[in-house]
């Protein structure tokens, strides 16, 4: 509609112009000895208008002939460009894809004329790791340096990312140490320390690593507080001589205030102080964590101690008994104490107890062995064999998960 308009709008406008003129054509004399040149002005300024137009394409045409070569080779750029962009993409698809022999091909042949370099090196990197090529992960590694000097990071946390995934642990762990002097709060970099220390079993430094996870949220809480009860409970499982006490008690003393009170740590420090023989510490240690919060395990393990006062022991033990009366474990406890302050008779009726609330297969034995050393051998091998099928029992229902996978070990879970 505004086209219309304006053609309308034109129109009249030439011919009211036209009009003027037919009424006063005007008069235009250009004289220059000897000649000179008439017109009429409605004459001279169409023939003006043509005159111009003709110089201003003369014009034109000269510059662009004069332009040609110029021209020519930024077109011949922007169609290497364009090629470059097509092998950058088609070589970052089939990297996505696992075609690592095209992807390499594809991201070698966009590198000539492409404005990324970086991008093709370390595609081309990551392809030959998907080959398991690592000496030519590390030349494209190495020009990515050469051709981006200021993107030491980017290229780092690549070359560490693909050192972990060839498992060259010991490689990445002297990368990400490098890095971690260029942005040593990048989340990123400390998630994947955290990974090379797990890898390297370097619990100790996992340990001095927990803080900045937690500063920087490299994790989530949940996944943090795992990392730090694994390294602590791995630096106390460590194996240690006999006499090494003090080593094992400085490695408690690292352990956070708040994990001191877990129960699986308490187990652990107890259990490398009996094969250390501090019985004492390892007593006063296991009946504060159980006087402060039941737990199967520790009371297990209050059962092995062997203490400087028995009695009191037992009449530690005994006084659970009446918040716990029918615990398999704390009877098997108390049996087992019983027998260590030859009390054989209390002992019988614990252990004895004990199995006929179902206990564990230890509870026969030790019942088995306690009437053998009485000598009653024929009642002692009833208890050796019926430990033995609750033994296989116990061995079966903790092997049927694994064969029969993920499933079955849910199911029994919700079993029980």
């Amino acid at each position: 509609m505004k086209l219309l308009f304006f053609i309308i709008a034109l129109l009249f406008a030439a011919a009211l112009i036209t009009l003027y003129a037919l009424d006063n054509p005007g008069y235009v004399l250009i004289a220059h000895a000897p000649w000179s040149i008439e017109m009429s002005l409605t004459l001279f300024i169409p023939l003006m208008i043509v005159v111009s137009f003709l110089f201003y394409l003369s014009l034109y045409v000269i510059l662009r002939l004069w332009r040609i070569p110029r021209d020519v080779g930024r077109w011949r750029a922007r169609r290497q460009a364009r090629r470059a962009r097509t092998a950058l993409i088609q070589g970052l698809t089939n990297l996505a894809e696992g075609n690592w022999v095209e992807a390499e091909a594809q991201l070698l042949a966009g590198m000539r004329h492409g404005d990324t370099p970086l991008l093709n090196y370390l595609g081309a990197a990551m392809a030959c790791e998907g080959q398991g090529n690592s000496e030519k992960r590390d030349e494209y590694l190495a020009l990515a340096h050469k051709s981006a000097p200021d993107h030491n990071l980017a290229i780092g946390m690549t070359q560490a990312y693909l050192q972990r995934q060839a498992q060259q642990s010991e490689q990445a762990l002297a990368t990400l140490t490098e890095l971690r002097t260029l942005a040593p709060r990048h989340r990123q970099i400390l998630k994947l320390l955290a990974e090379i220390y797990v890898a390297l079993r370097d619990w100790t430094s996992l340990a001095d690593l927990i803080s900045d996870l937690r500063q920087n949220h490299a994790l989530d809480a949940k996944a943090t507080d795992a990392l730090e009860l694994q390294a602590h409970r791995e630096l106390l499982t460590l194996s240690l001589p006999s006499g090494s006490v003090d080593v094992l008690r400085r490695a408690w003393s690292a352990v956070p205030k708040a994990l001191r009170r877990h129960h699986a740590l308490i187990a652990i420090y107890a259990r490398q102080l009996i094969q250390q023989n501090e019985m004492d510490e390892a007593e006063a240690l296991l009946r504060g964590a159980l006087n402060e919060e039941w737990n199967d395990a520790l009371v297990d393990l209050y059962g092995r101690v062997r203490g400087g006062n028995i009695a009191e022991q037992i009449e530690t033990a005994e006084g659970w008994l009446a918040a716990h009366p029918e615990n398999p474990r704390l009877l098997l406890a108390l049996g087992r104490l019983a027998q260590h302050g030859n009390l054989t008779g209390k002992a019988g009726t614990y252990l004895e107890k004990c199995v006929a609330l179902h206990g564990p297969a230890e509870a026969c034995r030790e019942l088995g062995d306690l009437l053998d050393r009485l000598g009653e051998k024929e009642k002692a091998l009833v208890y050796y064999r019926r430990g033995l099928e609750l033994y296989a029992d116990e061995q079966r229902q903790r092997l049927a998960p694994a064969k029969n996978g993920p499933f079955a070990a849910a199911k029994l879970r919700a079993a029980r």
